[in-house]
């Protein structure tokens, strides 16, 4: 009488975490209450209250629950399953997924297993941030002595239908004492989400380069974009602005022109969210004969060594043609820094 006692106060007293917690039973024994990111190359990456955000092998889990929407795939190239919710499975190594008619499946949990959440319908009422700071050095002392120096900071800040992103990058690089490229570029831009796929976009931009052509460059841009999908595991949108944009040349002529755009963000996270792969950029015109080509793209990978540190390696390609002068920056970067 008393055990049974014992154990209905513990349960009332554990059940308001459990009930906003996903639960992860471990074939050791142990069980952990949190919220499952991802599940991805036999690493699950599980936030907690009491232990921050911590990754274990996948493998190594007994079963678990899960009460919110998600993506489950047996592999890599496998079917996707779009479950509402997960209940423990009675056999060990396995759980059972519940798709949206209420139909139960029972799925092993493998290496190869890949779950994510979905993201793409939730609106934050809380201000949510992350971001990361990057520096980086390289020299190379052979047949031409080359030195390149980086620094990236890039912040994103979202917030019900608002997203907010900011980046500073410098770039320069030197060969044989003599400086090939300098540059620097500042960018804010905003979303405002219609609906969970559809959002508008304005952005502004400025770039300053001692060394090119084009001396400066500023703009200001608007238009929709699409959200074409956003979870844990990966993300990907695209925007057509109508920009006003400003160039100044070193030999002090000028012009103003409108400009169609084309952005692109897309990141893929590996290994339990320690790689991650991305780009990002622009790609337009003028619709005179001002601009003939306005690019600026990158492409790079990190590695989270830790909960904060990363390593990074990035390629960065910036080229402007133009009937007043050309620029024309390529830079490839190792570096590290932060992420949060």
């Amino acid at each position: 009488m008393f055990y049974n006692l014992k154990l209905f106060v513990t349960l009332l007293i554990l059940l308001p975490s459990l009930c906003f917690a996903d639960t992860v039973w471990m074939k050791n024994g142990d069980i952990i209450t949190g919220i499952i990111q991802v599940i991805d190359s036999n690493k699950m990456v599980l936030e907690t209250k009491y232990a921050g955000t911590i990754t274990i092998k996948a493998t190594e889990v007994k079963t678990l629950t899960i009460d919110k929407p998600a993506v489950v795939k047996n592999d890599l190239h496998a079917e996707k399953f779009y479950i509402s919710e997960i209940k423990p499975s009675e056999e060990p190594g396995a759980m059972i997924i519940v798709d949206k008619r209420g139909e139960e499946q029972t799925v092993s949990i493998t290496n190869n297993l890949i779950l994510y959440k979905q993201k793409i319908n939730e609106f934050l009422d809380e201000v949510t941030f992350n971001g990361n700071i990057k520096g980086g050095f390289f020299y190379d002392k052979g047949t031409k002595k080359t030195e390149q120096y980086i620094f990236d900071t890039d912040l994103t800040v979202k917030h019900s239908l608002w997203r907010h992103n900011m980046s500073v990058n410098l770039r320069r690089s030197l060969k044989n004492d003599s400086v090939s490229s300098y540059y620097y570029t500042t960018q804010y831009t905003v979303d405002k989400f219609i609906d969970p796929t559809i959002f508008w976009q304005t952005s502004v931009q400025y770039k300053h380069d001692w060394i090119e052509k084009i001396a400066s460059k500023k703009s200001f841009g608007t238009g929709p974009g699409y959200q074409l999908w956003d979870n844990e595991l990966s993300s990907f949108s695209l925007a057509l602005l109508l920009n006003y944009q400003e160039m100044h040349y070193q030999d002090g002529d000028e012009s103003r022109h409108p400009l169609a755009t084309t952005r692109w963000n897309y990141q893929r996270f590996f290994s339990g969210k320690a790689i991650r792969i991305f780009t990002t950029g622009s790609i337009g015109r003028s619709f005179d004969d001002t601009v003939a080509l306005d690019l600026s793209a990158t492409l790079g990978a990190s590695y989270k060594v830790t909960d904060w540190f990363i390593i990074s390696t990035t390629f960065n390609k910036d080229k402007s043609r133009t009937k007043d002068g050309n620029s024309n920056n390529t830079n490839y970067n190792l570096g590290f820094g932060v992420s949060w």
